[in-house]
């Protein structure tokens, strides 16, 4: 997380302000946290095979932290378990975006490319 003042990246420390220029950021971490716990939810509930239940939770993160690489990889996936691969190659897109060499997004679209491929041998 950065700080919307300086730009600084956020590290835990046992303030809740930015280390450069001491703006207080505990609105921000709750916020942040939050968004975590609904990806973890949303993590819980993919194993489970609730997918949409677990769309649901991963959409909330997004909606709390929307720069965050590994929520948008997760909903390609979950989008493309419910079939919808548009929707998916843009999640993942948007991963790659975030952060160019995420695993799984990059994994994921390799995948779907090459498969692509092999039901339409003239692309």
């Amino acid at each position: 997380m950065k700080c919307p003042v300086c730009r600084a990246t956020y590290r835990p420390n046992e303030t809740s302000s930015c280390q450069r220029c001491k703006t207080d950021l505990s609105s921000l971490i709750q916020i942040h946290d939050r968004a975590v716990w609904h990806y973890q939810q949303a993590l819980q509930l993919f194993t489970t095979g609730d997918y949409l239940a677990a769309q649901a939770q991963n959409d909330r993160a997004i909606a709390l932290h929307s720069n965050n690489a590994d929520f948008h990889a997760l909903a390609g996936q979950l989008w493309a378990l419910q079939g919808e691969f548009q929707r998916a190659i843009a999640a993942w897109k948007q991963a790659q975006q975030l952060e160019p060499r995420h695993p799984l997004a990059g994994n994921c679209l390799q995948i779907l490319t090459q498969l692509s491929r092999k039901d339409n041998p003239s692309c």
